[in-house]
């Protein structure tokens, strides 16, 4: 089943988070350990107001397991949504900030997969499909017309798919010193 995450999927969803912020290899990551990391993204899960927080987190769930998640919001909400980290940050003893993203990644009009990853013990049975699926759904009850979504240039296979679900490619930017393709699909055609 896929649902909203609650707050007790904090320890299941955050390790799914993490590999996105290491596969993004974020300069933050270099001054913290995995398990402070770990404990960083718990903690902003349980934030509201935050990319991270529960609110933005949708879960498949397998006989009581978190298969997969997808963080998504509005464009609209992107400019503000990690003024959070620096009180995560204090929360840790961090004196030297550091933000976690610094590019922007969305924009107004639109409704954003910030991420999407299926833990590996439940890849190739679909799930990833199902959560975009989930992901056009909720845009649409959100009365949103247009999704969008980042896809690292190298990572063929996603690129695949999402072209194959729809998606056109935008235009191309630069994230963390990555190449990728800033992907859209208008819900209402």
């Amino acid at each position: 089943m896929i649902r909203q995450a609650k707050a007790e999927d904090a320890e299941q969803v955050a390790p799914l988070i993490y590999i996105i912020l290491e596969d993004m290899e974020l300069p933050f990551l270099k001054g913290v350990s995995k398990e402070m990391m770990l404990e960083m993204i718990e903690a902003s899960f349980l934030r509201s107001d935050y990319r991270f927080s529960k609110e933005n987190v949708m879960v498949k769930e397998i006989d009581g397991k978190v298969a997969g998640k997808l963080v998504s919001y509005h464009g609209e909400h992107a400019e503000n949504m990690d003024d959070e980290w620096e009180g995560i940050q204090d929360m840790f003893g961090i004196v030297n900030k550091i933000p976690l993203f610094t590019e922007q990644e969305t924009w107004m009009g639109e409704y954003y997969l910030d991420s999407l990853v299926v833990d590996s013990s439940y890849r190739g049975q679909g799930i990833g499909k199902e959560l975009l699926h989930a992901f056009k759904e909720l845009a649409v009850a959100k009365n949103c017309e247009i999704i969008a979504l980042n896809v690292e240039k190298a990572n063929e296979g996603a690129l695949n798919l999402y072209k194959k679900l729809g998606y056109e490619s935008e235009y191309d930017l630069v994230l963390s010193g990555h190449d990728y393709y800033h992907m859209t699909q208008n819900v209402r055609s």
